[in-house]
């Protein structure tokens, strides 16, 4: 079947629920909106039925796409991998709109495809090895000054994008790459973005297409340990590794919208006597910190930086994190021995 009939017989109607799709206008013969049922972004969805066509703010750029790319995009294949599965018949089973990040969700979240990470890893790879050329100057810059120093920024391989090239088929924006592996899997490689780059003024950040982003970053440090402090944001997580690695892991859970998913994250956190939630200084970050209490109980303690917005201000400030954390370790002595010695 070649791609005209892939089009002519494949509906985009067919692979979406659109139970949480509103007509929004009569363009192109009618126009649907509502959250995408790949990233789960309120009102960035766009459907023209008639068309044959959908559109997403985030996941698209706001270019119309066809069922194929759909497909391609919502399960991070190959637009030839997707032509195959559809020309099979294979998605029959429509695409659930995500519902609102505010909502729990209590499926259970998997790592992108193995073709999609394998690519992604040789993107991060190249990425990182730019980060130490001439291309890389100022982003390496950037990164001493955020504070994290070289044996943190090799470990958890960042890198710099020009943003002028697909790499392996993925297009990397124009920024610093984060990448997130958990037990050996790539979940996702999010993108700080260069404020060179038109999308800058939408949001810092954007995720490279494929990606899954409810994912734990530095997931696999919390596997051991009683104790932990989760943090908004990956920059947060590793100035937290990087000063306090001897006394308790650090992670994050990403914006605080994201309540991380029981049935997949439970696990990291069912052996916990005491977990520290450091969350940004603002509205969305108190809301955070009382949805992960919300998940995991009393064990939740919320802490407060003295200076700054988060984590990484309050140590690029002169924040001594020893004294800080210990003062809440100290705090919680009940729940065990949990004080430092500097």
């Amino acid at each position: 079947m070649d791609i005209k009939s892939i089009k002519e017989h494949v509906r985009i109607t067919d692979l979406i629920d659109g139970s949480n799709l509103k007509k929004v206008a009569s363009t192109g013969g009618g126009e649907l909106a509502g959250p995408c049922p790949i990233c789960g972004g309120r009102d960035r969805f766009r459907v023209q039925p008639a068309n044959n066509i959908w559109l997403c703010r985030h996941c698209t750029d706001g270019k119309w796409k066809d069922p194929i790319d759909f497909v391609a995009i919502s399960e991070g294949i190959t637009l030839g991998e997707a032509m195959k599965k559809l020309a099979a018949g294979m998605p029959q089973v429509k695409y659930e709109s995500k519902k609102p990040a505010e909502e729990p969700e209590y499926t259970r979240s998997m790592p992108p495809l193995e073709a999609w990470q394998a690519r992604a890893r040789e993107a991060v790879d190249q990425c990182h090895d730019r980060l130490y050329t001439a291309q890389g100057e100022q982003a390496l810059k950037y990164l001493h000054w955020r504070g994290l120093k070289d044996h943190i920024i090799r470990r958890y391989k960042l890198g710099y994008s020009t943003g002028k090239e697909k790499i392996k088929g993925l297009y990397i924006y124009h920024g610093i790459t984060i990448p997130c592996e958990i037990a050996g899997d790539l979940w996702y490689v999010n993108v700080r973005l260069s404020k060179d780059d038109p999308r800058y003024e939408d949001g810092k950040y954007r995720m490279v297409m494929g990606s899954k982003r409810k994912a734990i970053f530095n997931a696999d440090r919390l596997e051991f340990a009683d104790t932990c402090l989760i943090t908004e944001g990956e920059f947060n997580a590793m100035i937290g590794e990087q000063e306090l690695n001897t006394i308790i892991p650090v992670a994050s859970v990403g914006s605080a919208t994201h309540t991380p998913e029981l049935v997949q994250w439970g696990p990291y956190f069912i052996n916990k006597k005491l977990i520290l939630a450091a969350y940004d200084d603002d509205k969305e970050g108190v809301r955070g910190s009382l949805n992960l209490r919300e998940s995991f109980g009393e064990r939740v303690k919320l802490t407060a930086l003295p200076p700054g917005k988060d984590l990484n201000d309050f140590y690029r400030e002169g924040g001594d994190l020893f004294e800080w954390i210990d003062e809440y370790l100290q705090m919680w002595q009940p729940l065990g021995d949990l004080s430092i010695a500097k």
